[in-house]
């Protein structure tokens, strides 16, 4: 008998048992309850599950995150992964995003808000850090003002859907009428370097 093997048969029984664990291949990320998650492209998909809050250990490779048509409230910083692409959360209940939320999500590419009737207010940094980001969804909200300098600094964004909101006008830049975020606003975003080419800003 092989030295080595007879050392192995004659080491205490939980000895051998923590060797054995050693040699076996680390586990996936497990996939959160209720959810649905796919391997190629990283994607959890938690629709339509009446989740109250974001799901906890949503695995960290994750790209796409879809978690739209829940009752999500509260967003706060730390709850997502920095490999994120695409965030959807539309037609939920959101009424508070935290600052700081999205700020470590430099690679977002695509952020939906939109269709959620209790969100009244952003702070002013709420999308800071969000420098890849293309399509900003916050149509169908209560929003009835923004920041002047909300959008600032998202210097990939290209699509941005403000509909059926009531805005009237950004905080400091007052006009009459509600043609202002489909003028104005066009040309102050690309003076602020933000190379933006659609903004839906119609109203009913």
């Amino acid at each position: 008998m092989l030295p080595g093997l007879r050392r192995l048969l004659q080491a205490p029984a939980s000895a051998c048992l923590l060797l054995m664990l050693l040699a076996l291949p680390l586990a996936a990320p497990s996939c959160p309850m209720l959810c649905t998650c796919y391997s190629s492209p990283p994607t959890v998909s938690c629709q339509a599950n009446n989740f109250s809050s974001v799901p906890l250990s949503l695995p960290p490779s994750t790209q796409r995150l879809f978690l739209q048509n829940n009752l999500i409230r509260t967003l706060r910083p730390g709850t997502f992964g920095s490999n994120l692409l695409t965030l959807w959360l539309f037609s939920n209940n959101l009424s508070t995003i935290y600052p700081g939320t999205f700020r470590h999500l430099q690679a977002l590419e695509e952020l939906d808000l939109g269709d959620n009737r209790h969100l009244r207010s952003l702070e002013p940094d709420t999308f800071q850090g969000l420098e890849r980001l293309q399509s900003l969804h916050l149509y169908r909200c209560q929003l009835s003002s923004l920041p002047g300098n909300i959008f600032r600094g998202l210097v990939s964004l290209q699509y941005l859907y403000l509909q059926e909101n009531s805005l009237l006008h950004l905080q400091g830049k007052k006009e009459k009428g509600k043609s202002l975020l489909c003028s104005w606003r066009m040309d102050a975003l690309k003076m602020e370097g933000i190379p933006v080419i659609v903004i839906h800003c119609y109203y009913y």
